[in-house]
């Protein structure tokens, strides 16, 4: 293991990997040299010490974790309103309490322009606005968590405020599994004989929706039952991360099972390799190898002992056989459409834009509200340009977080963020074939997740201050 980590550090996949996720950038020289780090130098000299200044932070993480506890259960208007607030919270943040800019802020705001470039050039002005603006608030929940969570005791807050929520959300999945909840929808082929089968979808009203708000809750709930000290604490981080397993499972969300296999399988080998020390040396390469295996023959084993799931599971190599995979195939080839109308600025950012063009690109008999896929998605709204800026986003993340893994120079910190990017691998596993990633509740654990990542990075490397 050893050999392996020399050579790649010095590889020249590594060094391209470590510039593209900013890795050794001097990101902050550059920010407090620049006009606007001069301003808010400034601007904190006088404001630091105000009343303002003193109460800023406390009332923002409180908005925050409101937000994070609310955004399965209400409406999106609402969800927008404190969207809204937090976006003022982060500009007098940026006054009154300046902190290092996160290692992230460049893709991200890359991303953000490229999808201002797409509404100048959208052929729906109107209707992509208001697609930017909701962009424009997600981006602001990612600065506003980028500031707090720099602080471990605010990234406490907003990991226990996700798992709070989560677990009721997954017991009341649970509990719509025993007495049969009704479909709100046709989510499963109605021809196949798991046509009658249950798919729990709790408060958010959709079964892959559901899946994919709880698939971060799995990994957090793990390290925060290693973590926490306190017995409660622990017990309540494990119950979260148990009975959103469960819950996610019985979703009956193929997405949501990919991505839980992979997120879990990462996990595991992350924590295990840590662990390896305590091997004899011989053992340490295998260990990887042995975890995925034991994982392939659990998965093996619960596919075969539970018919419903392994009918479910084989009905992904189904081809155009299932409906549900033909309807999205037939989706997804009007978008490659699309794509090749509009290639380079899309057409435009917003669900509102893609429901007004798309039915001139669509198979008839085949109505869509979306691509089904954010990697399409992104190609159709935001053009080349947003999807260059969404990769550079995720591989700056990816190479991110596993430099932090790497330098281990906070052990607590470490393993939060190894959860964080197991939690991000499995929303764009589940993302590559569906689109729940844009809804409020998934949007804004998303960008809690890159700021996790992006304020452990920066303690990796002790540069908490300016």
């Amino acid at each position: 293991m050893t050999t392996w980590v020399r050579w790649t550090n010095g590889s020249l996949t590594s060094r391209l990997l470590g510039g593209a996720g900013l890795a050794g950038t001097p990101l902050q020289s550059w920010w407090q040299d620049s006009l606007l780090g001069r301003l808010q130098q400034q601007l904190a000299r006088y404001t630091a010490t105000s009343i303002v200044g003193r109460i800023a932070e406390p009332l923002a993480i409180a908005v925050f974790c409101l937000l994070l506890v609310i955004s399965p259960f209400v409406s999106t208007p609402t969800i927008g309103a404190v969207l809204t607030v937090c976006l003022l919270l982060t500009v007098l943040l940026f006054a009154v309490r300046p902190r290092a800019l996160s290692p992230l802020a460049l893709p991200v705001l890359a991303f953000w322009l490229s999808g201002l470039i797409a509404l100048v050039a959208s052929p729906r002005f109107v209707l992509s606005l208001d697609g930017w603006v909701k962009m424009t608030l997600y981006i602001g929940s990612f600065a506003l968590a980028a500031h707090l969570l720099q602080r471990p005791l605010y990234r406490t807050l907003a990991v226990m405020s996700y798992l709070l929520v989560s677990l009721p959300v997954s017991l009341y999945g649970l509990w719509q599994f025993q007495v049969g909840a009704p479909p709100l929808a046709t989510w499963v082929d109605p021809e196949s004989t798991l046509a009658d089968a249950t798919r729990v979808y709790s408060f958010l009203g959709n079964p892959n929706l559901l899946a994919a708000y709880l698939l971060a809750a799995i990994p957090l709930g793990a390290i925060g039952a290693v973590v926490w000290r306190n017995w409660i604490a622990k017990a309540f981080a494990a119950t979260a991360a148990t009975t959103g397993a469960l819950c996610l499972v019985l979703t009956l969300s193929r997405g949501g099972w990919i991505a839980l296999a992979v997120s879990s399988a990462l996990l595991a080998v992350l924590l295990l390799q840590r662990l390896s020390g305590r091997l004899s040396p011989q053992w340490r390469p295998w260990l990887p190898v042995i975890v995925l295996v034991l994982l392939a023959i659990g998965l093996l084993v619960a596919v075969v002992a539970v018919p419903s799931l392994g009918e479910r599971a084989a009905s992904i190599f189904s081809g155009r056989d299932d409906s549900s995979n033909n309807f999205r195939i037939n989706v997804w080839a009007a978008v490659i459409d699309m794509i090749r109308a509009y290639p380079l600025t899309g057409i435009g950012p917003g669900n509102r834009t893609f429901e007004a063009i798309y039915p001139f690109f669509q198979r008839p008999k085949f109505n869509a509200l979306s691509a089904y896929s954010i990697v399409l998605e992104i190609a159709v709204e935001l053009g080349i340009l947003g999807l260059v800026a969404f990769g550079w986003l995720v591989v700056a993340a990816l190479v991110q977080g596993f430099t932090v893994w790497q330098r281990r120079t906070d052990p607590a910190g470490t393993l939060w963020c190894a959860a964080a990017l197991c939690g991000l691998v499995g929303l764009v596993v589940d993302g590559f074939t569906d689109t729940v990633w844009f809804r409020p509740a998934v949007q804004i654990l998303w960008w809690l997740l890159c700021a996790l990542i992006g304020s452990e990075f920066l303690r990796s490397t002790h540069r908490d201050d300016f």
